[in-house]
């Protein structure tokens, strides 16, 4: 992680773009980690589990997400992939660098050891069929949120992110003010960051932030990892995915 990246913008913006956190060898095996679930997932068709979602199948039954687009076309083309971990070893080894940690315990504002991993995804928005996401709030997810609210996101992007190819835009301090209504946004207040593959950008999980369609040539695959720390009571807990509620030190030893 670069000398550079400090934590200064975090807490008046609620994102924080972190360079180069992910070596080249380390981004070049996780972008092959994930091409080989890419290619289960379109071999088998979707699993069914309830943390996987088929890009044809958003389609349908969200039309409005991705416009333009045929779902029945796109049955075996995954959108969310989730429990990466039971899907390919090298994201235990991932979930294991102390790079991710530390960014988590110093935005946290705890120490690393009391950071737990609360779970991970691939989302994905294909060249040219990329659906978008709405704007929304992490604090409001239905699947994986504690009662305190201490939890924060880890976007890290498999291939160059920007507005280009539908990346992640946000609404920078909007985390500091919840009333912000997010069907009326102002165009002005969104910023659209700009992230190399192998970058991570932290987002504040009260903080407005969705994305466009990708309709560019580029692909947009994004790993997401979410934190929080220990103790907290959960209001939504829908599935224990593998290495849920545990600190790093259960990730160092499964590599053992």
């Amino acid at each position: 992680m670069d000398s550079d990246n400090n934590c200064t913008l975090y807490p008046a913006q609620g994102y924080q773009i972190f360079r180069n956190v992910l070596s080249h060898s380390w981004l070049q095996s996780t972008r092959d980690a994930a091409e080989s679930v890419i290619q289960h997932y379109r071999e088998n068709g979707p699993f069914g589990r309830e943390n996987d979602v088929s890009l044809g199948e958003l389609a349908q039954s969200r039309p409005q997400r991705n416009p333009g687009v045929d779902g029945s076309k796109w049955i075996n083309e995954p959108f969310i992939i989730g429990d990466l971990l039971t899907q390919d070893g090298h994201f235990v080894s991932l979930l294991a660098e102390q790079a991710l940690w530390s960014i988590a315990a110093r935005l946290l504002a705890t120490e690393i050891g009391q950071v737990i991993f609360h779970y991970s995804n691939l989302t994905r928005k294909p060249a040219g069929i990329g659906p978008s996401i709405v704007w929304h709030r992490d604090a409001e997810n239905t699947y994986f949120c504690p009662n305190n609210d201490r939890l924060l996101r880890l976007l890290i992007p498999l291939q160059g992110m920007s507005r280009e190819n539908g990346g992640t835009a946000v609404v920078p301090g909007s985390h500091l003010d919840t009333k912000i209504d997010k069907t009326t946004l102002d165009e002005h207040t969104v910023i659209h960051p700009e992230l190399a593959a192998g970058d991570v950008l932290a987002i504040h999980s009260q903080l407005l932030h969705g994305g466009a369609p990708n309709r560019s040539h580029r692909e947009r695959d994004v790993l997401i990892m979410q934190f929080g720390v220990a103790g907290a009571t959960f209001r939504h807990q829908e599935v224990l995915e593998l290495g849920a509620l545990h600190p790093r030190g259960t990730f160092m030893q499964l590599l053992k």
